[in-house]
């Protein structure tokens, strides 16, 4: 039998046994913690890795291309761009205006417009040469320097003018919209040739100003010419003394003359209708006279200080000075006479010492609209010289009137040397006369 000492020993062996364990499992846990630790650092450095390239690449993108962020600027300026109101653009109308002198009807043009076969007149082979001209026009006026009275009553020339209707056909042929009817001949076939006259025009579709079938509620004319309102107003010095057989009250609603009153009148009613333009058309001065007289320079300085912009004249029947004014700030271009458009006056039949009745111009100005503003200017202002033709033909009983463009034909072979030299000289008088001075 054993002894109880051998039970003693085998609790000691337990007891070392079970430290060992501990032991065991502590170094086990430490190993599999720094496992863990490690393969933890192992993962976290592989996703720094993988993540620190594409922040490279972006670093790299923004070195190589530097215009990417500038790029991403222009867009947001750009939109903020859109986002306010671009400043409109400018608009301009342009219009070119003509005006030419006195459409006269001598006996001798009458007779040249007759056709004996079918007993008709016809002017317009006249104005053959100059309507390529005139049409180009967005506003084209002409002086008419007689009545359609009618046939009625005899058609003649000087002193008391009646002319066919179809000198109001060939005007319009030629390319004229508006015709001045008030002159010192207006009164030649009386108060019913004034109607007659105001009648034929309208009924024909031209405009006319300066004289009236009745009392108008307005003595201006008002045309739109491309979108730029114009005022035309029109006046005579005088009527060769013909008023005093009628009465002052009848001639004076019928025909429009010159004073200070009746002007300052009309254009403060132009001035009321918001009119982008003004332009008087006067009959004035002293027949032929090479310069204009003080009361034409009066009444356009008058008239410029009121406002008017563009100043025709006629009645000298030859060419005067052309001239820019200034009066009280404001500013016009005049065009003190114009000349004879058409007419049997010449140097042949008044005398080669008297002045040049043959000459005349075709005025012409452009003026510009700014659509933005209002302001209406003149922009240009030129001429085209033109000179009356005639001849008898052989065989011809009756002579042939021309209206030329001096320039054009003298680049031409069509007319005799004597013919050309005439025209050169008209040609040489006429830009001496129409040099613009301020």
């Amino acid at each position: 039998m054993r002894s109880t000492n051998n039970r003693g020993h085998q609790k000691k062996n337990g007891r070392l046994k079970l430290i060992g364990l501990i032991l065991l499992f502590v170094f086990v846990l430490a190993g599999a913690t720094f496992y863990a630790i490690s393969l933890a650092q192992e993962n976290n450095e592989e996703a720094d890795q993988i993540e620190q390239p594409a922040g490279d690449d972006n670093q790299q993108t923004d070195e190589t291309d530097p215009e990417s962020t500038e790029t991403d600027g222009t867009d947001q300026a750009d939109s903020e761009e859109h986002d306010e109101e671009e400043p409109e653009e400018e608009q301009f109308t342009d219009i070119r205006i003509s005006a030419v002198g006195d459409v006269m009807g001598h006996t001798s043009q009458l007779e040249a417009a007759y056709d004996a076969e079918t007993g008709e007149y016809d002017f317009t082979s006249v104005f053959e040469d100059v309507q390529p001209i005139i049409s180009e026009s967005d506003l084209a006026i002409a002086n008419l320097e007689t009545t359609l009275a009618g046939s009625d009553r005899p058609f003649i020339g000087y002193p008391l003018f009646n002319t066919p209707d179809a000198i109001i056909d060939a005007l319009d042929y030629a390319g004229f919209d508006t015709i001045i009817t008030t002159n010192n001949h207006s009164l030649d076939t009386g108060p019913e040739g004034v109607r007659r006259t105001v009648e034929v025009i309208e009924e024909k579709g031209l405009d006319l100003a300066g004289t009236f079938a009745e009392e108008p509620e307005s003595r201006v004319l008002y045309k739109e010419v491309e979108g730029i309102k114009v005022a035309i107003l029109a006046y005579t010095e005088h009527l060769n003394g013909l008023d005093a057989s009628y009465p002052q009250d009848e001639v004076l609603s019928m025909i429009n003359v010159i004073s200070e009153e009746r002007i300052l009148a009309d254009i403060e009613e132009a001035e009321s209708e918001d009119v982008d333009l003004m332009i008087a058309y006067m009959h004035w001065g002293g027949e032929y006279e090479r310069y204009p007289n003080e009361f034409q320079e009066n009444y356009a300085e008058l008239m410029t200080r009121e406002g008017v912009d563009i100043i025709f004249g006629s009645h000298p029947h030859v060419i005067q000075q052309a001239t820019y004014l200034e009066v009280d700030g404001n500013e016009s271009i005049v065009a003190y006479s114009l000349g004879n458009f058409v007419s049997n006056q010449r140097r042949e039949t008044l005398g080669e010492e008297r002045e040049p009745t043959e000459d005349g111009v075709i005025f012409h100005v452009n003026v510009q609209k700014n659509e933005q503003t209002g302001e209406t200017t003149v922009q240009q202002v030129e001429y085209t010289p033109t000179w009356v033709y005639r001849n008898r033909y052989e065989g011809d009983s009756t002579y042939t009137y021309r209206i030329l463009p001096v320039e054009r034909i003298l680049e031409t072979d069509e007319f005799t040397d004597v013919d050309r030299q005439r025209m050169q000289r008209s040609l040489d008088e006429t830009t001496t006369r129409l040099e613009l001075t301020d």
